[in-house]
């Protein structure tokens, strides 16, 4: 079984809900239009906060979700799979899996509840994505760890290493608004909204990749009877 099509989905279903939400929520006069990833001028969250951008939102996001947790289950079905004819052990594949689906229900609790007001609110939209961007991001780098331990047939090392290089910027980017928020505090509220949307596109960029890990190696679903 051909399931390639869930990692292409995994990266473009996000990115596109996002981008389309953004437009929805300009076109209504709920945010300005400019280029958020330079300009800095609106974040994620206030493009799906009110109606109508947000029933775009939430009908777009909470499939992504779905689809996030499939890509991170078959991935770890994957490397079992490689794990056990290598004869190396798993666990850290378990890890990856454990901290894909943790990140994937972040999403959820941050989608949930996006636009409602109070306190407890606003700590789960900011529990929701806080799991949501680290976690994904550690299984991303779980993920990777485990493609250079066993080097999958047909896996070309120049997507790895692009990977690799995706999962370093976005790195950096992480300890430059950590820097640059202790630096200054009212700079980095100016230009935090682009960094947010900057580290986005990169983690969605990953998922891409993933796509043509999955594509180089020609890895497919067997499912057996009983």
């Amino acid at each position: 079984m051909n399931v390639r099509i869930v990692a292409l989905l995994a990266a473009l279903v996000p990115f596109f809900a996002v981008q389309l939400t953004y437009v929805v929520a300009a076109s209504h006069g709920l945010v300005e239009w400019c280029n958020p990833y330079l300009d800095s001028c609106t974040s994620i969250s206030a493009t799906g906060r009110k109606p109508p951008a947000s029933y775009l939102f939430r009908a777009t996001m909470l499939p992504a979700a779905v689809i996030l947790m499939a890509y991170w289950w078959l991935n770890h079905a994957w490397l079992a799979s490689l794990h056990r004819h290598r004869g190396t052990p798993g666990l850290i594949n378990l890890w990856m899996l454990a901290l894909g689906l943790l990140a994937c229900m972040g999403l959820v609790l941050y989608v949930t509840v996006l636009g409602e007001r109070g306190d407890a609110w606003r700590t789960q939209r900011r529990v929701g994505t806080v799991l949501f961007f680290s976690f994904t991001y550690l299984a991303q780098l779980l993920m990777l760890a485990q493609l250079r331990i066993l080097q999958p047939a047909g896996l070309k090392p120049g997507l790895l290493s692009l990977m690799w290089a995706v999962c370093g910027t976005l790195l950096l980017l992480g300890v430059l608004t950590v820097g640059l928020d202790a630096w200054d505090e009212a700079y980095y509220e100016s230009v935090e909204d682009a960094f947010e949307w900057s580290l986005s596109l990169l983690l969605q960029a990953n998922f891409l990749l993933g796509y043509f890990v999955w594509r180089q190696t020609g890895w497919q679903l067997e499912v057996r009877g009983t």
